[in-house]
């Protein structure tokens, strides 16, 4: 591994394997929930342990559910960068034929549409949110053992997921008086 050369102490090394060999898969899943792409996700994972590999200083215990929480949000980073990227080439990449097809009727464009909305919504959701949400539902963490991890009382965590399913909804609210209306008037 390329990445270990990265690191200075054997220790630290010795500890990276055990990092690469146990989070990868879950690494890799987080990184696929967002990309929905396998080569862009392993690519999201590749960044995200170079990351590691940098910052191995910020990682006490290679089982604990703060490494674990460590490690997934490096990695959602990693892919929402990639996300990012690969948006704007595409934005750029339009020819004016791409620009007629816009023009189609929603059934064809909708459903790719409403997940590329969704996405956005998620990524624009305030940090203390998202973090939750990500422990939540991508590494599938209680609110315990969220409330743990983030040191904070489990009632806050529930608070948290309560106000950001609020922000979402209000946000898909106004997608869809908005956006969607739109393309049912073609």
């Amino acid at each position: 591994m390329i990445l270990l050369m990265m690191i200075d102490s054997p220790e630290d090394r010795r500890k990276f394997c055990i990092l690469y060999e146990e989070y990868r898969y879950l690494m890799y899943k987080v990184a696929m929930d967002i990309l929905h792409d396998c080569y862009l996700a392993e690519d999201a994972v590749h960044n995200a342990f170079v990351k590691v590999a940098h910052n191995m200083g910020n990682v006490a215990e290679t089982d604990s559910r703060q490494t674990k929480s460590y490690l997934i949000i490096i990695t959602r980073n990693a892919a929402i960068d990639i996300f990012r990227k690969r948006k704007k080439q595409m934005q750029r990449e339009i020819t004016t034929d791409e620009i007629e097809e816009e023009k189609m009727p929603a059934t064809c464009m909708e459903e790719e549409d409403i997940e590329n909305e969704v996405l956005n919504i998620l990524k624009n959701l305030p940090e203390k949110y998202r973090d939750i949400f990500l422990l939540k539902y991508s590494a599938d963490m209680d609110n315990r053992e969220i409330a743990k991890v983030c040191g904070i009382k489990e009632g806050t965590v529930r608070q948290r997921l309560a106000r950001g399913k609020t922000l979402i909804e209000d946000e898909l609210k106004k997608l869809e008086e908005g956006g969607y209306a739109a393309y049912g008037s073609n």
